[in-house]
C-alpha cells in the first residue's frame, strides 16, 4: 500500500467517522484519535493496518500499542495490534503479548489472535516467551500450533522437546504438522529427540515420507546422532529393529537411509561397515542396488581410500544409473588406482555405460591417459554402429554421424586431462579455470580444490554454487564442504559467501530443478554457520 493511498484512506475515515484531530501522523496521539473515532472493529483494523504501512511506527508507539492490546476486546483488532508489535520486535512487548495469549481458545477469531501473537513473539526472539508458547503446541487450531512449533524451534527451546517429540510421532496429527515438529527438533538439537528421529527416518504415513526432514534434523544433531546411527547401520539396535518389524518397515531401509546421514556427518567410524554394505545382497535386485549405491555415495563423500578396491570391482555394473553412483564415488575419493577398472568399463557395449566411465577417467586422470582416450575415441564409431544394430535408438538413422559425434565427445575430455597436467599440485591454477569451465572441467577443478585444503580459494569456488548443471553444482557443494573442514577456509567462506548462499536458497525455494541438490547446500550452510 503506497503512502499516498494510506493518507487518502485516513482522510476518508476521518470524514465518515466524524472527523479527526489535526495532529501529526508521525505521533501516537494522531493514531489514537483515529482509533477512538472508529466505532466498528473493521474500521479499527484498517486504522492499525494503515499505521503499519505508513512508515511512521517506531518505539515511541510502544506504550500506546501495549495499552491498546490490553484494552481491545475485538479479536481481529488485537491481532492487528500484535502484528504491529511484531514489526517493532521490541523486548518490552514480551509481557503484554504473552499476557494476551489464550491457550484454551476455541473460537476461530480468538485462535487468530494467538497465531498473530505467536508470530510477533517469534520476531522478538526472546527466550523468555518459551513457557507461554509451549502450551500452544496443544492448541485446537493447527495454524497456531504450526506457528508455535516454528517459533520454538527458532528459539531452540529445550523445554518444548518432549511435547515436540510427541507431536512429531503423533499419527493423529496432520503429516505437515509432524514434519514441522521434526524440523523444530533439528533446530533445537537436543539429543533426547534422536530415538524418535530414527523412527521417523523410515516412517511413512498416508503416502508421506518424513525422510528429508528427519535426516536433516539428525545431521543438525551432529556427533550424538552418529553415536545412535552406527548401531542402526549395523543392525545392532534391538529396540529399533523390534519397532521396525512391528511397523512393517523393510530392514534394508536402515542400512540405506542411515548411510546417507553418516556420510553427511563424515563419521570415520562408519567406513568399515559401509565398505561391508558394498557387498550387501537381497532377493530384490532394486533394494540390493539402493543399499550398495548409498554406501558408495557416503564412502565417496568421506573420501575413504578403503573403498577404492571394492568400488572398482563394481564399475562394470551394467545399469548405467547404478554405475554412475559407483564411478562418482571413486572420483570423489580421488585415487588413480581406479583408472584401470574405469578403462575396462569404458569398453562396455552400451554407450551410456561407456559415457559414465569416460567421465570418471576425465575426473581422475591426467596427460598419461591421453593415449587411452585416443584409443577409445578411435573405437567409438565401430561401437556405436554395433549399438545401433541392437538398440535402434534415436540418432541411429545415421549411425556414422552419431559415432563421430560420440568420438568427438570422448576426445573432448582431453581438455580436462590437459588441465590436470598443467595444474598438478597448484590450487591457484585450478581456481583460475573456474570462471569459464564447462560442466566436466568445473567438476574436476572443484574436486582438486576441495581436496587441496587451500583456504584462500574457498570464496572463489563458492561463486560456482549457482551452477545450473545439477551434477556440477553437487560437486561444487561437496568440494566447498571439504574445504570447510579447515578452520581457516571456513572463516573465509563465512565472511565472503554466507549471505549469497542464504539468498540463493531463498531465491530457489520451490524450484523443482534444484530441490535435491539444494538439500546438500542447506547442510553446507548449517555447517558454515556453526563452524
Amino acid at each position: 500500500m503506497s503512502r499516498s493511498f494510506v493518507a487518502l484512506s485516513l482522510a476518508v475515515s476521518c470524514l465518515t467517522l466524524g472527523g479527526c484531530k489535526k495532529e501529526d501522523p508521525k505521533t501516537p496521539e494522531y493514531w489514537q484519535s483515529s482509533l477512538e473515532g472508529a466505532r466498528r472493529a473493521d474500521d479499527r483494523v484498517r486504522v492499525i493496518e494503515s499505521l503499519r504501512t505508513s512508515g511512521n511506527v517506531n518505539e515511541a508507539f510502544l506504550p500506546f500499542l501495549h495499552a491498546r492490546l490490553t484494552s481491545e476486546r475485538k479479536p481481529e483488532v488485537k491481532a492487528a495490534v500484535a502484528r504491529t508489535l511484531g514489526d517493532l520486535h521490541h523486548p518490552s512487548s514480551l509481557e503484554p503479548l504473552t499476557a494476551a495469549l489464550d491457550p484454551s481458545a476455541s473460537d476461530s477469531s480468538e485462535q487468530q489472535v494467538n497465531k498473530a501473537i505467536v508470530g510477533a513473539l517469534g520476531k522478538i526472539g526472546d527466550a523468555r516467551a518459551v513457557p507461554s508458547l509451549v502450551p500452544l503446541l496443544r492448541s485446537k487450531d493447527n495454524y497456531t500450533r504450526i506457528e508455535a512449533v516454528q517459533v520454538l524451534g527458532a528459539l531452540k527451546a529445550k523445554p518444548a522437546v518432549d511435547t515436540l517429540i510427541q507431536l512429531a510421532t503423533d499419527e493423529a496429527a496432520e503429516p505437515f504438522l509432524n514434519k514441522k515438529a521434526i524440523e523444530a527438533l533439528g533446530h533445537i538439537g537436543d539429543p533426547r529427540a534422536i530415538p524418535a528421529l530414527l523412527r521417523t527416518l523410515t516412517k511413512e504415513r498416508r503416502g508421506v515420507s518424513f525422510y528429508v526432514e528427519s535426516s536433516f534434523a539428525l545431521y543438525q544433531m551432529g556427533a550424538p546422532a552418529a553415536d545412535a546411527l552406527l548401531p542402526a547401520l549395523e543392525g545392532k539396535d534391538p529396540e529399533l529393529l523390534t519397532w521396525a518389524k512391528a511397523q512393517g518397515v523393510n530392514p534394508a531401509s536402515y542400512p540405506m537411509k542411515v548411510a546417507q546421514v553418516l556420510g553427511d556427518l563424515k563419521d570415520k567410524r562408519a567406513v568399515a561397515p559401509l565398505v561391508k554394505q558394498l557387498s550387501f545382497t537381497h532377493s530384490d535386485p532394486q533394494i540390493q542396488a539402493l543399499v550398495r549405491m548409498q554406501a558408495a555415495d557416503s564412502l565417496g563423500r568421506m573420501r575413504a581410500p578403503e573403498a577404492v578396491k571394492p568400488l572398482s570391482a563394481l564399475v562394470s555394473e551394467p545399469d548405467p544409473t547404478v554405475r554412475d553412483v559407483y564411478v562418482r564415488a571413486l572420483t570423489l575419493v580421488g585415487s588413480r588406482d581406479a583408472l584401470p577398472a574405469l578403462e575396462k568399463a569404458a569398453g562396455s557395449p552400451d554407450w551410456y555405460a561407456r559415457e559414465v566411465a569416460l567421465k570418471g577417467i576425465a575426473l581422475l586422470g591426467d596427460a598419461r591417459e591421453q593415449p587411452m582416450l585416443a584409443k577409445l575415441a578411435a573405437a567409438e564409431p565401430g561401437r556405436t554402429a554395433a549399438d545401433c544394430k541392437v538398440t535402434g535408438e534415436e540418432g541411429c538413422e545415421d549411425a556414422a554421424a552419431l559415432g563421430k559425434k560420440r568420438a568427438d565427445l570422448v576426445l573432448g575430455h582431453g581438455a580436462v586431462l590437459e588441465a590436470a597436467q598443467a595444474c598438478t599440485g597448484d590450487a591457484a591454477c585450478w581456481s583460475q579455470r573456474l570462471a569459464k569451465a564447462d560442466a566436466v572441467l568445473l567438476e574436476r577443478a572443484a574436486l582438486e580444490l576441495g581436496r587441496s585444503g587451500a583456504a584462500d580459494q574457498g570464496p572463489t569456488l563458492a561463486t560456482r554454487l549457482t551452477e545450473k548443471n545439477t551434477e556440477a553444482r553437487a560437486t561444487v557443494i561437496q568440494a566447498v564442504d571439504w574445504l570447510t573442514d579447515e578452520p581457516a577456509a571456513a572463516k573465509k567462506l563465512r565472511e565472503a559467501s554466507l549471505p549469497a548462499m542464504r539468498k540463493q536458497l531463498e531465491d530457489e525455494k520451490g524450484n523443482t530443478n534444484f530441490v535435491r541438490v539444494n538439500e546438500d547446500l542447506r547442510r553446507l550452510l548449517i555447517k558454515l554457520e556453526r563452524a
